[in-house]
């Protein structure tokens, strides 16, 4: 049976960054494959380890973060105020490909 790479539980390095420093890092590890319309949680995940407010969610960040493997929140798209230019979410593990939706795992 052929084996997916989808299956690789993906890992995020969340950074906010001042000026070209880097304020804060995490690295927040997937417990399964990735799925783009769990995004928010992941974010929500993150932002809580980092101790800042979570950010507006546009489906720009989604689709450059699942083609491009990294999503940019700039200060001016979190509603509170923030200590730091931008969060920065990138793929930490290699190219994250969601799986199709009609894909079964049973199969």
């Amino acid at each position: 049976m052929k084996e997916l790479k989808a299956k690789v539980f993906p890992r995020i390095w969340a950074k906010t960054v001042k000026g070209d420093k880097i304020t804060r890092d995490y690295m927040y590890t997937l417990s399964e494959a990735f799925d783009e319309d769990r995004l928010f949680e992941y974010v929500c995940d993150i932002t809580r380890a980092l101790d800042i407010p979570t950010p507006i969610i546009l489906k720009s960040h989604t689709y450059n973060f699942v083609h491009f493997n990294i999503a940019r929140f700039l200060a001016r798209e979190f509603v509170e105020d923030v200590d730091f230019d931008y969060l920065s979410l990138e793929n930490a593990s290699g190219t994250i490909k969601p799986l199709p939706r009609y894909f079964s795992e049973d199969m």
